[in-house]
């Protein structure tokens, strides 16, 4: 059982509340999580992943892809931390304005920190921020629909 008093989800609680798995899931841990309002987020890419085989050989590169999906994936905990909005599943539906500032190469930390900009219809659309330390290195708008995970079979 989820503590959310305790503001913080270890990957054990993170997989009970999004149904990602590895070699998919990319988030390591929620560090700081206020249910329907921010959530703060972390990742630690080795260079061992298998995109960077080919992303670029001699010159890994995080792809762009990784990180919109790396933002999604820790957006969502701001809405299946709220209490009642815990037994949905989300489906991402949007990127809007996402801007890459700077290559992320392998061995590097990303902390996505995202803040909810509405929730309307089951529909949210958070504005995610990633940094590696205290750098900002990409930043947009993430959009999700939430819907009951019965329709999943989960």
């Amino acid at each position: 059982m989820i503590d959310l008093g305790n503001l913080q989800l270890s990957l054990n609680e993170l997989k009970e509340l999004i149904p990602h798995r590895e070699p998919f899931l990319f988030v390591d841990e929620i560090i700081e999580v206020i249910p329907g309002e921010s959530v703060t987020g972390k990742k630690y890419f080795s260079g061992r992943e298998d995109f960077f085989k080919g992303h670029f050989p001699g010159m890994p590169t995080l792809p762009g892809v990784i990180i919109v999906e790396l933002a999604a994936q820790v957006s969502a905990f701001m809405v299946l931390t709220v209490p009642s909005l815990k037994n949905l599943f989300g489906l991402f539906t949007g990127i809007e304005k996402f801007k890459f500032i700077k290559k992320i190469s392998s061995n590097t930390t990303l902390i996505v920190k995202s803040k909810l900009l509405s929730l309307r219809h089951n529909v949210a659309k958070s504005e995610a921020r990633v940094f590696v330390g205290n750098e900002l290195v990409a930043e947009g708008i993430i959009s999700a629909m939430f819907i009951d995970k019965a329709a999943f079979g989960r």
